[in-house]
């Protein structure tokens, strides 16, 4: 991984840690995270995001993950874009394969279970490793038009 891309992976998991510990939920800061860091439009993310953390507020899918499925389909969609779009869907699919093979299971309740005794800790490290293969699945997908961070965090 070159600088320019150690220099991005590094500026989100900062950014995704830092929406975590101002209370934003894991969907919203791995969306948001990575929205800023790509140029993405911001307005009424927080919104929409807000009901996904604590897995859907039911212990279901992973905030987390849902939020790394909302940028992809923020970034890769395009205004026309409807149903299943290929580029989308296998993105999609990558991230959900990646977050198994890193966490071992995308259920909230489990990975809740599953990994350290403190829920700020957890549920921290799952967002930020989330945000980060997020953005990495992103920059190999999206040509990058715009200077990179320009919204200040």
């Amino acid at each position: 991984m070159d600088d320019f891309y150690q220099d991005l992976d590094k500026e989100v998991r900062i950014r995704a840690e830092k929406y975590f510990n101002q209370d934003y939920n894991c969907a919203q800061a791995v969306v948001l995270s990575n929205l800023e860091l790509l140029n993405g439009q911001t307005d009424g993310i927080r919104q929409l995001a807000a009901g996904f953390g604590h897995g859907m507020n039911a212990g279901c899918t992973c905030g987390a993950l849902a939020g790394g499925v909302m940028a992809i389909g923020l970034l890769l969609a395009g205004p026309e874009t409807k149903g299943f779009d290929k580029e989308i869907s296998e993105a999609a699919a990558e991230l959900h394969r990646k977050f198994v093979n890193e966490f071992g299971l995308t259920c909230c309740r489990g990975l809740r279970k599953k990994l350290s005794p403190f829920k700020n800790t957890r549920c921290k490290e799952i967002t930020v490793t989330t945000a980060a293969i997020t953005l990495e699945l992103l920059l190999a997908r999206k040509t990058l038009s715009a200077p990179v961070g320009v919204h200040p965090f």
